[in-house]
């Protein structure tokens, strides 16, 4: 399998890297890109393989100005993905501009996003399912990290709309916040308020962190009160009711019953993480960090395995586990053990890069290459853009 995916490498990398015929229109070419052995797969920067794996996902998932949910196509999928994967996308404009690639990748995903907008008069915001398309649910948390990509476009470009759309989409998530079971942020739109004994009448842990942290950097560039007292007050919530022992977080907590789901996350951890480090470098106050440095040894702990020698992180949900990556990043500039845990997650997708792929290039949901998993799933190979991403920028 390994000759297969060299030579779909070899060929990838040519068509991206190489100006092999005459540029065409759509074509993006960073001049900065060296020509390299295709063949050797340590050749090539965590720059260029991210770039890569964008360009793999411009072959096998376009559809029209947006992506299709798998590659291939599966029974019963719809004509494009959802927007939780388009977020993907998203991230994936924003770190390869920060790389040096050409600014149109970046316009290119956040103009393709508006698709998803919900262009209503009272709280504006995405909608799970392109609005031409159909009529479907408006989740708290899909907002919050459409936000967290905003903030990071303007900090970007400086272009002051995509700031202003953040502060939209921050008055619809903190509209999620009410004082039943004492506070934090319900899931989604459609079951919040009034709902009773619905499956999806709780509050939760990723609403919440993704609350306070859009919150806290929403505060950063406006220096409204407004948007640090919530970001302190959801991140107390989930500090004290979903908070468990090990300083890991339990996913929600029922309206109806107050029982709490123990199941416990990647990205639940890794947003408390980011969130307490904002807070700490907003207030000074070394509570926060050291809140969020428990949870990231607790982290690293518990969702590590050991696989033929090599650490590996947990086997499913790669993009939750990236998420986690960039958090230790986050954390890292306080504390140097985070480290470390980045230099893990580093080691992993270089392994999956040459261990973990299908026949045509997409990554395995499990980077140890012992499960494909669910890697015909557009989220699981956007997130491979992210990894190699922040490992060259981590590695600058």
């Amino acid at each position: 399998m390994r000759k297969m995916i060299s030579k779909f490498i070899m060929l990838l990398v040519c068509v991206t890297f190489i100006k092999c015929t005459e540029a065409k229109d759509n074509e993006i070419i960073d001049p900065t890109d060296k020509v390299v052995d295709t063949t050797d797969p340590d050749a090539l920067t965590h720059k260029e393989k991210a770039k890569a794996v964008y360009d793999l996902i411009q072959q096998q998932y376009k559809a029209g100005n947006l992506y299709r949910e798998n590659s291939p196509s599966a029974v019963g999928d719809n004509k494009y993905c959802y927007l939780w994967p388009y977020v993907g996308m998203l991230t994936a404009g924003n770190i390869l501009y920060d790389l040096g690639y050409e600014k149109s990748i970046l316009t290119k995903e956040f103009d393709g996003v508006e698709a998803f907008y919900d262009n209503r008069p009272v709280l504006p915001s995405y909608q799970a399912y392109p609005i031409a398309e159909t009529t479907s649910d408006h989740y708290y948390d899909d907002a919050a990290i459409v936000a967290m990509e905003f903030i990071d476009a303007y900090r970007l470009t400086n272009n002051q709309a995509y700031l202003d759309r953040a502060i939209k989409l921050g008055d619809f998530i903190m509209s999620g916040e009410d004082n039943r079971l004492g506070g934090g942020l319900y899931w989604l739109e459609a079951v919040s308020k009034d709902c009773t004994n619905e499956a999806n009448c709780i509050k939760a842990a990723n609403t919440t962190a993704y609350g306070s942290f859009v919150a806290s950097e929403l505060y950063k560039e406006t220096n409204m009160n407004g948007y640090l007292d919530f970001a302190k007050r959801t991140y107390q919530w989930n500090y004290e009711n979903l908070r468990d022992t090990d300083n890991l977080y339990w996913n929600d907590k029922s309206i109806s019953t107050g029982q709490i789901n123990p199941v416990k996350w990647t990205y639940n951890a890794a947003m408390m993480i980011m969130s307490g480090v904002n807070l700490y470098e907003i207030t000074n106050d070394s509570a926060y960090l050291n809140q969020a440095i428990a949870t990231a040894r607790s982290a690293y702990s518990k969702f590590t395995r050991v696989v033929n020698d090599r650490v590996f992180y947990q086997g499913h949900d790669s993009w939750f586990n990236v998420e986690l990556m960039t958090s230790f990043i986050k954390l890292s500039q306080h504390d140097a053990k985070s480290k470390d845990y980045v230099q893990t997650f580093i080691d992993n997708a270089d392994y999956a890069w040459e261990n973990a792929r299908t026949s045509d290039g997409r990554f395995y949901e499990d980077w140890s290459g012992q499960n494909e998993g669910r890697s015909k799933w557009l989220l699981h190979q956007a997130c491979m853009i992210e990894a190699f991403g922040r490992a060259a920028k981590f590695k600058e």
